[in-house]
């Protein structure tokens, strides 16, 4: 009977796969003209890089030598080491709860924690095509990031959309070049192309530090991949006192014969707005789903779908429309001091709209989901009415307040491709925010 053997290194290191293949004479040619420090290349290729994307580095000149060396480092340090940016998984969700729980920001003389529990993916499976990376040593979570592409509308323009959120580095261990582990993790093979990238940071965050590095070293590419960046500011309205909601006796939940006029409303309430794409009755109906059809087992948590969709009707005709994620439920900020302590978990108003001239109606609805939202314990409620004057307005009894952030915007730019779309003002899909 064979000897059962059980994996270690040495097996691999002992197989013809673990040798490193030499530079073909063309690709020694290249580095031999790209004339690259001394061992940086045996550095590259020990780490088992794609060829033909070596050969696309010698080609164009970027990334840099310099930056290649920060690379190379980098991954180095994960080589040998067990040190990990990988994606995140179901038997993660502790894990990424620990550690967001463990990553307070410092903001204008507070510490923030942002709570995600108990589902911590719950705000992202709301998003496009998200990718959640965690760097993780022997299962302690360390750092993570986010990132989600779409497509969308910019300056009236067909683009696709990056956005990047939810970073965070466990207490104790920043400045040791874990976000610059992040920033070079990769993200999924068939993932999408966004063509924008951008970006919220809460005004007085002075945990972000990363971000001014990210853009230091994006402007200070070779050049045709040098990348500009603007900021402006973004602003969504908190509604804080929930008690002062009101429910309607002309709000019902959603009807299927109301779906085209939803549609309608929606698209109406936020044409023209950048980063907003017409709702379809597929991508609605996605939204509804949660995002997947068919009924959910108990392990896989609700998060928002039809349930939550109300409408309010006039003399038989649905006027406004809204959607109540229970953002609360799943994502939080804890704020202290050494003196004060206190929790701002709202709700947050989705996929919502309203006919031309029905501005008090819309109101009307606000205030019946600020009730439910009060039903539900939660702290408020957050509705993006930054370009709706007229309903902030009808609002104002509802006593709310603006929660501004700022937008960090990033055109994508090469020698063959430069995109020059710019964001002035932008639509504020709340699973976004």
């Amino acid at each position: 009977m064979a000897e059962k053997r059980i994996y270690n290194r040495s097996i691999l290191e002992a197989h013809p796969a673990f040798e490193v293949e030499p530079l073909s004479p063309g690709l020694q040619a290249k580095l031999d003209a790209a004339a690259w420090p001394e061992g940086l290349m045996d550095r590259v290729l020990a780490l088992r890089g794609d060829r033909e994307v070596i050969e696309q580095w010698l080609d164009t000149g970027f990334p840099t030598p310099d930056m290649l060396e920060a690379w190379v480092t980098a991954q180095e340090m994960q080589h040998d080491a067990t040190l990990v940016a990988r994606q995140a998984t179901w038997e993660d969700v502790g894990l990424l709860v620990d550690l967001c729980a463990n990553a307070p920001e410092d903001v204008d003389g507070w510490t923030v924690t942002v709570e995600r529990s108990p589902n911590p993916y719950a705000q992202f499976r709301l998003q496009e095509h998200p990718s959640v990376i965690v760097l993780e040593d022997l299962r302690v979570a360390l750092g993570m990031a986010v990132h989600s592409v779409r497509n969308t509308y910019i300056a009236g323009e067909r683009t696709s959309a990056h956005q990047m959120s939810g970073w965070r580095i466990r207490d104790g261990f920043r400045g040791l070049g874990l976000s610059r582990l992040l920033q070079n993790a990769p993200g999924p093979g068939a993932s999408w192309f966004g063509l924008v990238t951008y970006w919220f940071v809460r005004s007085g965050n002075a945990s972000s530090t990363w971000i001014s590095k990210v853009v230091e070293d994006m402007e200070d590419r070779p050049t045709g991949f040098e990348v500009g960046s603007d900021t402006l500011t973004a602003s969504v309205w908190y509604f804080g006192e929930p008690e002062r909601g009101e429910r309607s006796v002309r709000v019902r939940n959603l009807e299927d014969d109301d779906i085209d006029t939803c549609l309608s409303l929606i698209n109406r309430t936020h044409s023209g707005l950048d980063l907003f794409r017409p709702y379809s009755e597929e991508y609605f109906d996605q939204r509804m789903s949660d995002p997947s059809w068919g009924p959910k087992p108990f392990f896989y948590p609700e998060v928002y779908g039809r349930p939550d969709y109300r409408v309010l009707e006039v003399d038989g005709t649905v006027v406004a429309c809204a959607g109540l994620w229970d953002r609360g439920r799943d994502l939080r900020e804890v704020w202290a001091t050494d003196t004060e302590r206190f929790v701002v978990d709202p709700t947050a108003v989705m996929d919502f709209g309203y006919a031309e001239g029905h501005e008090q109606q819309m109101a009307e609805l606000l205030s019946h989901l600020l009730a439910e939202s009060a039903t539900l314990g939660r702290s408020g409620m957050l509705a993006s009415l930054e370009y709706l004057p007229d309903v902030a307005a009808a609002t104002e009894h509802l006593g709310p307040r603006q929660e501004t952030r700022q937008l960090h915007v990033m055109p994508f730019s090469s020698p063959d491709l430069k995109v020059d779309l710019a964001i002035t003002r932008p639509y504020i899909d709340l699973a976004y925010w």
